[in-house]
């Protein structure tokens, strides 16, 4: 009962089959390759102020415990307005 089906599905994809143009033909033709950057649809501007690099570093620098230091100079710091909050 199965073969009759198999059968009518595969003489329904002959007339498609025969559309396709041969994969060795070096004279095919070939639709156009476009360029699309990935990037085009990342979001621009996100950083509001650019700092030094050397400036940052020697900023870390002061932090003779590394990351323990900074956690604390954080918390010491008052929290920043959120810029969504400004808005409403």
């Amino acid at each position: 009962m199965k073969t009759p089906f198999f059968l009518v599905g595969a003489l329904l994809c002959l007339p498609a089959l025969a559309q396709l143009p041969a994969a060795a033909d070096p004279a095919a033709a070939v639709p156009a390759v476009q360029y699309r950057s990935v990037f085009d649809t990342t979001a621009r501007g996100v950083e509001t102020q650019s700092l030094d690099w050397k400036k940052a570093n020697a900023d870390v620098g002061q932090f003779r415990r590394g990351h323990a230091d900074v956690l604390k100079w954080e918390q010491a710091q008052p929290p920043a307005p959120r810029p969504d909050a400004q808005k409403r």
